[in-house]
């Protein structure tokens, strides 16, 4: 099933108005970009994996986030378009061997039944999602085909600067997968700092 437009407002559009808002007028001279975000956690057992929350104890390759952590810049700010997951493969040093769909978690009981969040500064604007019905081949809501395993959000959330954003999925039990992390990815337009001038 493939997701409709219900809004005439674009994401540039959303972004400046909602920074408008908190009084950050000066976003749309801002340049804009497309950006993707993402962050892995180990999959040891934990049945609640919290994204992007501490990401700046992390290092790359196992998330972008720099140190200013789960917080965008000053002149910074993203509208979330698309969620997705994959799953890297870790070798005893540490190193990435693979990267695959969550496919290969393993038995489908086990991670279909969970539910995501997504919160902006403590107020959650993405509730109880269901796993399956996001991100499950084949039945993923927003998917364009079969294979489309990221969902796309319905409604253009923005993420202002500064403020802390955190993606939680819970999870009921699973088996501990210690040479694997979830890595989850988000993704959309956004502004970034142009102190001289806009392309």
């Amino acid at each position: 099933m493939k997701g409709i437009t219900i809004s005439n407002v674009t994401p540039q559009q959303k972004i400046v108005g909602v920074n408008n808002r908190f009084g950050n007028t000066n976003l749309k001279n801002q340049q804009g970009t497309t950006r993707v975000l993402y962050d892995s956690l180990p999959l040891d057992g934990t049945t609640e994996l919290r994204f992007f929350e501490n990401a700046n104890a992390r290092q790359y390759p196992f998330t972008n986030i720099g140190a200013e952590g789960n917080r965008l810049n000053v002149g910074e700010s993203l509208v979330v378009q698309k969620v997705y997951f994959g799953v890297a493969t870790i070798n005893e040093s540490g190193v990435i061997t693979s990267f695959s769909s969550p496919g290969l978690l393993g038995p489908s009981e086990e991670w279909f039944l969970g539910e995501w969040n997504f919160f902006i500064a403590n107020n959650q604007v993405i509730k109880q999602l269901p796993w399956v019905l996001s991100f499950g081949q084949g039945f993923n809501v927003t998917a364009t085909n079969e294979n489309d395993q990221a969902f796309g959000t319905f409604t253009d959330i923005v993420i202002p600067p500064l403020l802390e954003f955190v993606l939680t999925y819970r999870i009921n039990t699973y088996t501990a997968q210690t040479s694997r992390r979830l890595v989850c990815f988000i993704e959309g337009t956004a502004g970034i700092l142009a102190p001289q001038t806009t392309f």
